[in-house]
């Protein structure tokens, strides 16, 4: 359930990406600019805290900040890659 209301979330961002109405470009914009953000800052305070623990750990703990490092890197080149076509999308439109 959860997969599908992501999915139709991304859907809606993309939908809202490439609308005709300018507002909710600008909206899909802000948006998409402030996912890009906060995935990139959760990636360099997860590489921070690895970097405290010196890489090291007792448990499985490790293993989830390196693939939440790995996640939210993409999730930081995807929306990126969302909020910069969307300005070359625009300019080409007008």
């Amino acid at each position: 359930m959860v997969e599908l209301l992501c999915a139709g979330a991304l859907v809606l961002l993309i939908w809202m990406l490439v609308s005709k109405y300018s507002i909710v470009r600008t909206l899909a914009r802000i948006f998409t600019g402030l996912l890009t953000l906060v995935s990139a800052a959760a990636a360099v305070a997860l590489f921070v805290v690895g970097q405290k623990a010196h890489w090291t750990s007792d448990g499985p703990g490790m293993l989830l900040i390196m693939a939440g490092i790995l996640f939210c890197g993409i999730f930081a080149f995807v929306f990126g890659g969302l909020f910069f076509s969307s300005f070359n999308r625009s300019s080409r439109a007008g």
